[in-house]
Protein backbone atom coordinates (compact mmCIF):
# COMPACT_ATOMS: atom_id res chain seq x y z
CA UNK A 1 0.00 0.00 0.00
CA UNK A 2 1.46 3.41 -0.81
CA UNK A 3 -1.22 5.68 0.51
CA UNK A 4 -2.27 6.60 4.18
CA UNK A 5 -4.87 8.60 4.97
CA UNK A 6 -3.80 11.44 7.80
CA UNK A 7 -7.28 12.27 8.75
CA UNK A 8 -10.24 10.26 9.57
CA UNK A 9 -12.88 9.88 6.81
CA UNK A 10 -16.09 11.65 7.75
CA UNK A 11 -19.26 9.41 6.38
CA UNK A 12 -22.40 11.64 6.03
CA UNK A 13 -21.20 14.22 3.39
CA UNK A 14 -22.56 16.70 0.58
CA UNK A 15 -20.60 16.52 -3.00
CA UNK A 16 -19.04 19.60 -1.93
CA UNK A 17 -17.90 18.74 1.78
CA UNK A 18 -16.92 15.40 0.04
CA UNK A 19 -14.22 17.21 -2.16
CA UNK A 20 -13.01 19.66 0.82
CA UNK A 21 -12.57 16.69 2.99
CA UNK A 22 -10.13 14.76 1.01
CA UNK A 23 -8.08 18.18 -0.50
CA UNK A 24 -4.16 16.72 1.40
CA UNK A 25 -5.45 14.27 3.12
CA UNK A 26 -3.68 11.50 1.28
CA UNK A 27 0.17 10.79 1.73
CA UNK A 28 2.58 8.82 0.79
CA UNK A 29 3.68 5.49 3.11
CA UNK A 30 6.96 6.42 4.40
CA UNK A 31 9.94 4.61 2.34
CA UNK A 32 7.55 4.69 -0.88
CA UNK A 33 9.91 4.23 -3.48
CA UNK A 34 7.06 5.56 -6.78
CA UNK A 35 9.45 8.17 -8.45
CA UNK A 36 8.66 7.53 -12.68
CA UNK A 37 5.97 4.73 -12.11
CA UNK A 38 3.06 4.27 -12.94
CA UNK A 39 0.25 3.73 -10.71
CA UNK A 40 -2.88 2.25 -10.93
CA UNK A 41 -5.54 3.39 -8.36
CA UNK A 42 -8.64 1.24 -7.54
CA UNK A 43 -11.91 2.19 -5.73
CA UNK A 44 -14.53 0.22 -4.86
CA UNK A 45 -17.59 3.15 -5.56
CA UNK A 46 -17.09 5.81 -7.33
CA UNK A 47 -19.50 8.70 -5.95
CA UNK A 48 -17.77 12.40 -6.61
CA UNK A 49 -14.70 11.07 -7.46
CA UNK A 50 -12.88 13.08 -4.91
CA UNK A 51 -10.80 10.21 -3.44
CA UNK A 52 -9.24 9.22 -6.18
CA UNK A 53 -8.49 12.97 -7.60
CA UNK A 54 -6.52 13.16 -4.43
CA UNK A 55 -4.74 10.05 -4.09
CA UNK A 56 -3.93 10.99 -7.32
CA UNK A 57 -2.27 14.13 -6.81
CA UNK A 58 -0.65 12.82 -3.58
CA UNK A 59 0.84 10.36 -5.98
CA UNK A 60 2.05 13.12 -8.46
CA UNK A 61 3.31 15.23 -5.80
CA UNK A 62 5.71 11.86 -4.62
CA UNK A 63 7.29 12.01 -7.90
CA UNK A 64 4.51 9.41 -9.69
CA UNK A 65 5.24 9.13 -13.32
CA UNK A 66 1.59 8.28 -14.07
CA UNK A 67 -2.05 7.28 -12.31
CA UNK A 68 -5.03 5.55 -13.50
CA UNK A 69 -8.03 5.45 -12.12
CA UNK A 70 -10.26 2.20 -11.83
CA UNK A 71 -13.65 2.08 -9.92
CA UNK A 72 -15.62 -1.41 -9.40
CA UNK A 73 -18.84 0.39 -9.24
CA UNK A 74 -20.35 4.14 -9.80
CA UNK A 75 -23.17 5.58 -7.62
CA UNK A 76 -26.00 6.94 -10.29
CA UNK A 77 -27.44 10.83 -9.48
CA UNK A 78 -26.14 12.09 -5.85
CA UNK A 79 -25.72 9.53 -3.69
CA UNK A 80 -25.14 11.79 -0.58
CA UNK A 81 -27.44 13.39 1.47
CA UNK A 82 -27.60 16.96 1.77
CA UNK A 83 -26.94 17.39 5.13
CA UNK A 84 -27.10 21.67 4.83
CA UNK A 85 -31.27 20.80 5.96
CA UNK A 86 -30.15 19.00 8.69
Amino acid sequence: MLLIRTRPDKKVLTLEERWESVRGVFATRSGSQIDNLGVLLVNDVLTAGATLDACARALRKAGAKSEMGLAVARAVGNPLPDTRAW
